[in-house]
C-alpha cells in the first residue's frame, strides 16, 4: 500500500462526507429548528454508544485479522456473529428502557435503535473487512457516500411529512442501503463458519479492541446522551451544530488513523517493527494539520460562523480572564483541541495495536473512560455545554500521555518540529483573520465569512508550507503520486 496516497486519497472521501453531513445538519437545522436537531443529535448517539458496547470489537479485530491472515473468510463470520448477537441483545434493552430513553431524546423513538445499531454495525463490519484488505480509500468512499445517502433518505421522509421521525427512519433506511451496496457489490465475501479455536482467538484480541471501540464513543456521543438526560434538546443542538464545524479538523487524522491501523499489523506480521516506528513518525507528523488551524479560527469566527450558517445563536458566556466571549467561539475552539488530542490518540493506539500490545492501548482507553466519568458532571454543573467538551478533551488528553509515556522510543524530532510549525502557523493565521475581520466589521454574514475562512485557510498553509520543508517536499511526492494513479 502506497501511505501517502492512500491517506489523501481517504482525506479526499472524508471531505466528501463531512460536507454531506455539514449541508445535512444545516438544512435541518432550519427544517426542524434546533431542537429537532438535538432530538436527532441524541437518537444518533444512542445508537454509536450501544453498538460500540454490543459489538464487543468486532471491527477492529476484524481490520487486524484480516490484514494480517489469510483466513478472511472465518473472521468475517465471526465478526457477523457478534454483530447479530448484538443486535438482538440492543432490542431486548431498548424494549425494557423504552421510557427512559424516550424522555432522554424527547421523541417516542426508543424502539427505532435497535434498527439504527443493527445496521450501523452490519455497515461497519464490511468496511472494517475491506480496511483489512488495505481497500482503505475504497472503504472511506462507500462509508462517506453513506452520508449522501442518508441526507437524500432523510429529504425523501420530511417531504412525506415525518417532521423530526425523517431523521431517524433517514439515517436508518441510509444505513442499511449502504451497508446492502457495500457487501453485495464491493466486498462479496462468502462467510465461512470459523472453528471453536478459530473463534475463540477472535474474541481474545475483540477484547482488547473492545476498550477501544468504547473510548471512541465518548467523544461527541456520551455528550450529547448526557446532555440530553441533564439538559434540554435545544441544548444538544447548539453542541451538535459546534461539534459539525469542529469536525472538519478530523478530516485528515481520521484518514491518517484508519490507513495506519493495517499497515501497522502487516508491518508487524512481516516482522519490520523498524519501519513501523518510522509510520508512527510520519503519521505523527500530520494528525494535527486541520485540527491546529480550527482551535485558532475557531476561537476568532465561531459566533459568526454558527450565526450566520445555521442561524443559531449560540449566546455568550462569562469566563475568568477572558471576560465575555461568544459560546460558539469557546465551544469550537475546545472541541477542536479534543479533536487534535483524538488524532494523536487514534495512531498511537493502532500502534500497540498493530505491532501486538494490546494491552497498552486497552489500559489507555481505560484511563480516558475514568477520567470522562469523574470529570463531566463536575465540569458540566460549572460551565455547561463547554464543561462537557472540556471534560472530553482532558479525557482524550490524559489517554494521549499514557500512550506516550509507554512508547518504547521518542517522538521523532522531526515530527515535533511539524507540530511547532502547525502552531506557530495557526496564531499567525489567527492574527491575520482578526486584523481581516476588524476592517470587514459586523458578526455575521455569508460574504464576510466566507471572505474571514477563505483568508484563513489560505494564510495557514502559505504559514506552513513556508515554515515546513517537510511538508513541501511530501506535498511534491504525494501530488505526484496520485496523479501517476489518474493516468
Amino acid at each position: 500500500m502506497n501511505v501517502g496516497s492512500e491517506v489523501s486519497k481517504r482525506f479526499v472521501v472524508n471531505v466528501l462526507g463531512t460536507v454531506s453531513g455539514f449541508l445535512g445538519t444545516v438544512l435541518f437545522t432550519r427544517f426542524v429548528g434546533i431542537g429537532g436537531i438535538g432530538s436527532y443529535a441524541v437518537f444518533q448517539s444512542f445508537q454509536m454508544v450501544v453498538g460500540a458496547v454490543v459489538s464487543v470489537g468486532a471491527f477492529q479485530t476484524v481490520v487486524k485479522y484480516v490484514s494480517a491472515s489469510d483466513d478472511e473468510a472465518r473472521h468475517f463470520a465471526s465478526g457477523a456473529l457478534l454483530v447479530a448477537a448484538g443486535t438482538a441483545f440492543s432490542a431486548v434493552a431498548f424494549f425494557l428502557a423504552a421510557p427512559w430513553v424516550n424522555d432522554a431524546i424527547g421523541a417516542d423513538a426508543a424502539m427505532l435503535v435497535p434498527l439504527g445499531v443493527g445496521s450501523w454495525m452490519s455497515f461497519r463490519l464490511v468496511g472494517s473487512f475491506l480496511e483489512g484488505k488495505g481497500r482503505v480509500a475504497l472503504a472511506g468512499l462507500i462509508e462517506n457516500l453513506r452520508y449522501v445517502v442518508i441526507v437524500v433518505a432523510q429529504l425523501a421522509f420530511y417531504a412525506a411529512g415525518f417532521e423530526v421521525g425523517a431523521l431517524f427512519w433517514g439515517l436508518i433506511v441510509g444505513q442499511t442501503a449502504t451497508a446492502a451496496f457495500a457487501y453485495l457489490a464491493v466486498a462479496r465475501v462468502r462467510p465461512a463458519r470459523p472453528s471453536p479455536a478459530l473463534f475463540r482467538d477472535f474474541l481474545g484480541f475483540s477484547k482488547y479492541a473492545y476498550v477501544k471501540t468504547l473510548s471512541a464513543q465518548l467523544f461527541k456521543h456520551a455528550d450529547y446522551i448526557i446532555l440530553g438526560q441533564f439538559g434540554t434538546p435545544a441544548a444538544a443542538g447548539v453542541y451538535k451544530v459546534s461539534f459539525t464545524t469542529a469536525e472538519t479538523s478530523m478530516l485528515f487524522s481520521s484518514a491518517l488513523s484508519r490507513v495506519s491501523f493495517p499497515e501497522f499489523s502487516r508491518r508487524s506480521a512481516e516482522e519490520t517493527a523498524n519501519t513501523a516506528r518510522e509510520l508512527l513518525g510520519q503519521v505523527f507528523s500530520y494528525a494535527g494539520l486541520f485540527a491546529v488551524p480550527v482551535i485558532a479560527g475557531g476561537a476568532v469566527v465561531g459566533n459568526g460562523l454558527l450565526l450566520t450558517v445555521f442561524a443559531v445563536s449560540p449566546r455568550s458566556l462569562t469566563l475568568p480572564v477572558l471576560g465575555t466571549v461568544g459560546l460558539g467561539n469557546v465551544l469550537i475552539a475546545v472541541l477542536g483541541a479534543a479533536n487534535l488530542l483524538n488524532g494523536y490518540r487514534g495512531p498511537l493506539e493502532n500502534y500497540y495495536y498493530g505491532v501486538d500490545q494490546p494491552r497498552m492501548a486497552s489500559a489507555s482507553g481505560v484511563l480516558l473512560i475514568t477520567v470522562y466519568a469523574a470529570t463531566v458532571i463536575p465540569l458540566l454543573n460549572a460551565f455547561g455545554a463547554v464543561g462537557l467538551a472540556l471534560a472530553t478533551a482532558l479525557a482524550f488528553g490524559a489517554s494521549v500521555v499514557v500512550l506516550l509515556w509507554f512508547l518504547d522510543h521518542p517522538v521523532p524530532r522531526d515530527a515535533l518540529r511539524d507540530l511547532l510549525a502547525q502552531g506557530v502557523a495557526a496564531l499567525l493565521m489567527a492574527a491575520v483573520v482578526a486584523g481581516v475581520a476588524g476592517v470587514l466589521g459586523g458578526t455575521g454574514g455569508v460574504l464576510r465569512l466566507g471572505a474571514l475562512l477563505a483568508t484563513g485557510g489560505v494564510a495557514y498553509f502559505a504559514f506552513f508550507l513556508a515554515l515546513s520543508a517537510r511538508a513541501r517536499r511530501d506535498a511534491y511526492w504525494i501530488s505526484r503520486d496520485i496523479l501517476g494513479e489518474l493516468r
